[in-house]
């Protein structure tokens, strides 16, 4: 009964996983919200609009925003959000106008910057499209999982032959495999941080402080992005209280831009006050970080995975 009871137990976790993401889109997203307006985790902020980009048309068009406002120690950064624009027609989002937003303290160290055009409230129609979704999946899950139990425990001997026989478990480890070798490879080139390094990142977002530093030294790490160069500055500044620190910080740079960097004196970086020697390039913490896009990619592998077990295990059983 070995395969049946692994299989059974893959089976078991990967349903669980998806129905936590379930819960997790339908309810945390916007009640999480609710809950930091009523116990004071969110900061409320003007933002200037930049620049406006239509990822999608229609009634309710989805816009992506590139907004400056100050972060928490009253110096300006720029973030991108998206909305959906429900109200079009009062042009609300255009260039140069200023939005309310919301900087959520409890979403540390994910994006905490939301519109926030009015108080959120829950809504009954939400909440009721939430909970059929979740009916429906736990009641597709229960029938799966009971009309499999039943038929494993009336022929054990035949449905571990078929589970031992299947190529479902040659392909989950091929997967794990490389997605094991491509964590390791992206967390060398530094492409993929850890939540330490998420966390302090986010400090120096939304505590941080701008200031001109001098370039001390510069090198190439040997590791190319997309064939351009991934470079490490070394550099200083002087703190708040007149101090020297030093510090250093790797960015892509295009082989085109490599020449011009032995002209450069400066460059400007992010420090945390209440810990200098914590720093950082500003223009990579204005920049999106890779981590957002390469979860969403790990994410669909897991579902493309996922969708192969449960067809391959309801053929079987069904």
């Amino acid at each position: 009964m070995t395969y049946t009871i692994l299989t059974l137990a893959l089976v078991g976790i990967i349903l669980l996983f998806w129905l936590y993401h379930l819960m997790k889109y339908c309810f945390c997203r916007y009640f999480c919200i609710y809950r930091n307006q009523k116990n004071g985790s969110i900061v409320k902020r003007q933002a200037t609009i930049l620049s406006v980009t239509t990822l999608k048309l229609g009634k309710k068009p989805l816009l992506e925003l590139l907004l400056l406002f100050n972060n928490l120690s009253g110096y300006p950064i720029h973030r991108k959000i998206r909305v959906w624009d429900s109200k079009p027609y009062l042009n609300r989002f255009e260039v140069d106008k200023t939005i309310p937003i919301g900087i959520n303290l409890a979403k540390k160290p994910k994006d905490p910057v939301f519109l926030s055009l009015n108080e959120s409230r829950i809504s009954f129609t939400f909440v009721l499209i939430c909970s059929i979704k979740l009916i429906v999946y736990v009641t597709g899950c229960y029938l799966l999982m009971s009309e499999a139990i039943n038929k494993v425990f009336i022929s054990p001997n035949q449905y571990e032959r078929l589970f031992a026989n299947s190529d479902i478990w040659y392909s989950g480890v091929f997967v794990l495999v490389i997605i094991v070798i491509a964590y390791q490879l992206l967390r060398t080139t530094g492409l993929l941080s850890n939540k330490s390094a998420e966390t302090s990142k986010w400090d120096l977002i939304y505590y941080g402080q701008t200031v001109s530093a001098e370039i001390t030294s510069f090198k190439d790490t040997g590791t190319l992005v997309n064939h351009n160069p991934l470079v490490e500055f070394f550099y200083s500044f002087k703190d708040g209280s007149g101090n020297i620190i030093k510090g250093s910080d790797r960015k892509i740079v295009g082989k085109l831009e490599v020449g011009a960097l032995y002209g450069m004196q400066t460059i400007d970086v992010m420090y945390l006050p209440k810990n200098p020697s914590l720093s950082k390039l500003a223009e990579n913490l204005e920049a999106k970080g890779i981590s957002k896009y390469l979860s969403f990619i790990l994410l669909l592998t897991m579902f493309i995975f996922s969708a192969n077990v449960i067809y391959w295990f309801y053929k079987i059983v069904i």
